[in-house]
């Protein structure tokens, strides 16, 4: 028994060191994995100013865009009725068939070519739009 209780003894004598050693390394551990979520969290952090900085850069710059777009759709109507009425005034006082449809023809023809030289112009401005949008974006993910 004697021999039991002195091997008990110096097996307590024995751990007793090791337990403070075990413990310090798991407070460094645990420290090291405090650091790295910390700094995980950092990098989240301002990863999310960036994003929010670059919708609001892209906000600005779409209403912009938008104005532009609107600005130019109004311009482009008001022309069109303005021609239109012209072209109503001048079929009342036209006497030949003949005339008045070449008259229309003519009016269709300058009308779709007016539409579509403004459509090219606004699909530009609407892709200059989307990369100038993007930019900021682009920026903040390439830090």
């Amino acid at each position: 028994m004697a021999k039991t209780t002195a091997s008990t003894a110096r097996a307590k004598a024995e751990a007793r060191p090791n337990a403070p050693t075990a413990t310090k390394q798991i407070e460094k551990q645990f420290e090291a994995g405090m650091e790295q979520v910390t700094g995980l969290a950092s990098k989240f952090t301002g990863m999310a100013e960036g994003g929010v900085k670059a919708l609001t850069d892209s906000a600005v710059a779409s209403t912009e865009v938008l104005r532009e777009l609107s600005n130019r759709n109004v311009n482009f109507v008001t022309q069109a009725m303005e021609q239109s009425v012209e072209l109503t005034q001048t079929l009342a006082n036209v006497r030949d068939p003949r005339e008045m449809f070449e008259l229309q023809s003519a009016f269709a023809k300058s009308m779709f070519s007016a539409y579509t030289t403004e459509l090219t112009a606004q699909t530009e401005l609407c892709v200059a739009a989307w990369r100038n949008a993007a930019k900021p974006y682009m920026a903040s993910f390439a830090k």
